[in-house]
């Protein structure tokens, strides 16, 4: 009965996926390039001083508990402007390739590593953070969560439906480059 159903996926949507675990979406290399490549945007979008577009990569809870996208401009825009003065700036966002796709009742979650680079007057200073990534329709959209210096225990208690197959890595200690 499986195997008819995936021989109907495949000729009806021309999705190719293979079951291996419950919940878990293994071949889905589209889904895959798309999460990553929305990730790279968001990051671009920020480096660019694009706030609003930045924004509005973030989970919708994270969001409304900011008080809404422009809030979140605003207070990026000044944020910004106060390291820049102060002789910072971000440099470079780079993401790595996802983890393993989970399939949680109607949404995809999965993690991807962020690295930020920050130039002092005299230092680059390399974050590296993981990006907890959802989508509600199937992977075409992803909205994300910095899970930077957020305890695991209060991340889930934010995000009751994280699946619990969900692996938040301990946050890196940032490396710090003499110029």
């Amino acid at each position: 009965m499986k195997a008819i159903k995936y021989l109907v996926l495949i000729i009806i949507g021309g999705v190719r996926v293979v079951h291996s675990q419950p919940g878990t979406v293994t071949d889905k290399s589209s889904v895959y390039s798309r999460v990553r490549e929305q990730a790279n945007a968001m990051g671009q979008a920020f480096l660019r001083g694009d706030y609003d577009t930045f924004a509005g990569y973030l989970y919708p809870v994270i969001i409304n508990s900011m008080g809404g996208k422009e809030q979140i401009a605003a207070t990026l825009r000044k944020t910004v402007s106060n390291l820049k003065a102060n002789g910072a700036s971000f440099s470079n966002i780079t993401v790595d390739n996802p983890s393993k796709i989970i399939k949680a009742h109607s949404e995809l979650q999965c993690t991807l590593q962020q690295h930020t680079t920050i130039k002092t007057r005299d230092s680059k200073i390399v974050t590296t953070s993981t990006l907890i990534a959802m989508s509600e329709n199937g992977g075409k959209d992803w909205f994300f969560i910095d899970t930077s210096n957020k305890a695991e225990k209060d991340i889930r208690k934010a995000l009751p439906n994280l699946n619990q197959a969900i692996v938040i890595p301990p946050q890196r200690k940032p490396v710090v480059y003499k110029l």
